[in-house]
């Protein structure tokens, strides 16, 4: 798009996008003539300009987009750091400790065979990603029952070896085809058919080049902002996204400064009279200074031409920087030293640590407490796990770590030692004191009183 502005540019490719959206939108609805165009195309974007400023369009001034989808959620996503740290960090921690399962005997057996031989810890991390970049991702449940994708799936009969392959997807790979239209119907809004779409943004194999429908009852739906019951949440870039271009603009201008710095190129004033030495046309001159320039030869030499390198200072943005860090913290609930950490390789304090590992452990004990529920409940239900009642258990983040409990423990024994040299008795025992790093009681207790050696028998 050369001779063309940043905002033409930006405004072309735009309308590019949207006349592929609509393109996809046409196909869809003569598929299935039921589906309804408007609310198809409101899916497919959000997070658009609130209009709260009557004078202005900031988004515009500020050069922000009006509306997002999920093309500008998964090029942000993959294109910069920050926002690679804003969809992964929870995931990352969520399942740093996977949930401990307890069932029956024969549940907990084929369960651990699912764990390790479909790689179920892996597929569901890998879904919770999805569904942060997204508004929803779906994981696909590839199964051998002679049937095809878009046919309900009934019981099976094989167990773990029903199971052929666990895949995520994206939500631009997984559209809805078909939703419950009858308000009567206990399922209604709910979808009735998906379509998988291979070759779109999302897609990380590029030799899968066919789409087909999946039932319903194929697929499992991560959503984690959703809480009508919907599929549709919110994806966790949205509301981050304007502040995340700032730092976007804030990085580049700043390597684009030390770039033209250190690069030197010049201003080039010229006399009034000035010629071109022999007699050279402009086409010429401006070849020759070009392959100067761009340090092809060493020297130029020319009469009535003055070179000017100018010297580019750059305000320390660190002020502007600092505001949009904090925006993407109190959109995330993770510190932003946590964030920072990731980029820098700098570890946050025990406050920022403790503060993530709160939203964390919450964050486990909801959304992915009920997506692993989801998983072995269907499991169960089509006869690949055995039936049986179970627990899942969330190792507790918000915990001491040992180097917590070690100054606890100093601390009571300080206060232990002080109140025996003011000949009082101890407050903390020993067994109080092993207890905190989860050891057993000793066998026995020495006496916190003091003792009397004229009660022991000198013979004994």
């Amino acid at each position: 798009m050369f001779g063309f502005s940043k905002q033409e540019k930006q405004d072309k490719l735009k309308t590019q996008y949207n006349k592929e959206a609509d393109k996809l939108v046409d196909v869809l609805i003569k598929i299935n003539s039921s589906l309804d165009a408007s609310s198809l195309r409101a899916s497919l974007k959000t997070g658009g300009y609130d209009q709260a400023d009557v004078l202005h369009n900031v988004y515009e001034d500020f050069g922000y987009p009006c509306e997002l989808d999920f093309f500008n959620f998964w090029n942000m996503y993959r294109r910069f750091g920050p926002a690679k740290a804003v969809v992964r960090i929870p995931p990352n921690l969520t399942w740093l400790r996977h949930p401990i399962i307890k069932g029956s005997d024969k549940f907990d057996a084929e369960l651990e065979r699912l764990i390790k031989e479909k790689k179920l810890w892996n597929r569901l991390k890998g879904l919770d990603i999805r569904q942060r970049v997204g508004q929803y991702a779906g994981l696909y449940i590839q199964i051998r029952d002679n049937k095809t994708p878009d046919q309900p799936v009934e019981q099976l009969s094989g167990g773990l070896a029903s199971i052929v392959n666990l895949k995520p997807l994206y939500e631009n790979q997984l559209f809805v085809l078909e939703a419950e239209k009858d308000i009567k119907n206990e399922n209604y809004g709910r979808p009735t058919m998906y379509q998988f779409i291979s070759g779109v943004v999302g897609s990380k194999n590029k030799d899968e080049n066919n789409t087909f429908n999946i039932h319903p009852s194929r697929i499992i739906i991560a959503a984690e902002d959703s809480d009508d019951g919907s599929i549709f949440g919110i994806s966790s870039l949205e509301a981050s996204f304007n502040d995340l271009m700032d730092l976007r603009k804030i990085s580049g201008a700043g390597g684009e400064g030390f770039y033209q710095n250190t690069r030197s190129a010049p201003v080039i004033e010229i006399d009034k009279d000035f010629k071109a030495p022999g007699g050279q046309d402009k086409k010429a001159l401006s070849e020759e200074i070009d392959n100067f320039l761009s340090k092809w030869q060493k020297k130029f030499v020319a009469e009535g031409m003055k070179f000017v390198y100018p010297n580019i200072k750059l305000d320390n943005p660190k002020e502007f920087a600092e505001n949009s860090w904090n925006n993407i913290a109190a959109d995330t609930g993770i510190s932003t030293n946590v964030f920072r950490g990731v980029q820098t390789g700098v570890l946050a304090g025990d406050k920022d640590d403790k503060s993530t590992m709160v939203t964390i452990q919450a964050r486990r004990e909801s959304f992915a407490d009920e997506l692993v529920r989801d998983v072995i409940d269907w499991f169960i239900k089509f006869g690949v796990l055995p039936s049986s009642e179970y627990t899942i258990a969330w190792e507790d983040m918000t915990s001491l770590g040992d180097s917590d409990k070690v100054d606890i423990i100093k601390k009571m024994s300080e206060v232990n030692k002080n109140l025996f040299l003011a000949g009082q008795r101890p407050v903390f025992t020993g067994d109080e004191m092993r207890e905190i790093f989860g050891m057993e009681p000793l066998f026995f207790e020495i006496p916190s009183e003091a003792l009397d050696v004229d009660d022991f028998d000198d013979d004994t």
